[in-house]
């Protein structure tokens, strides 16, 4: 578990990188940005590694939450 939850926070940080990288784009001249043209990548970058960061941090917790559900149902039975 602990493995998953750091492997969640490189996630998050990398989200965090995107989202500074994509607020500094518009600090690039324009002429370097048409060049390059990455607007749309890192939109679309911006929107899948954010809903992995989100489904792996709702995964982390569910089993965090829910694990000693588990080990409670193994003492009664």
């Amino acid at each position: 578990m602990k493995a998953f939850l750091f492997i969640n926070i490189i996630i998050t940080a990398f989200n965090i990188f995107i989202l500074a990288y994509a607020y500094s784009l518009r600090f690039f001249p324009l002429k370097w940005r048409k060049k390059v043209n990455q607007d749309t990548l890192v939109g679309l970058a911006i929107i899948f590694v954010t809903m992995l960061n989100m489904f792996a941090w709702i995964i982390y917790f569910y089993y965090e939450i829910f694990d000693p559900i588990k080990d409670i149902k193994q003492l009664f039975a």
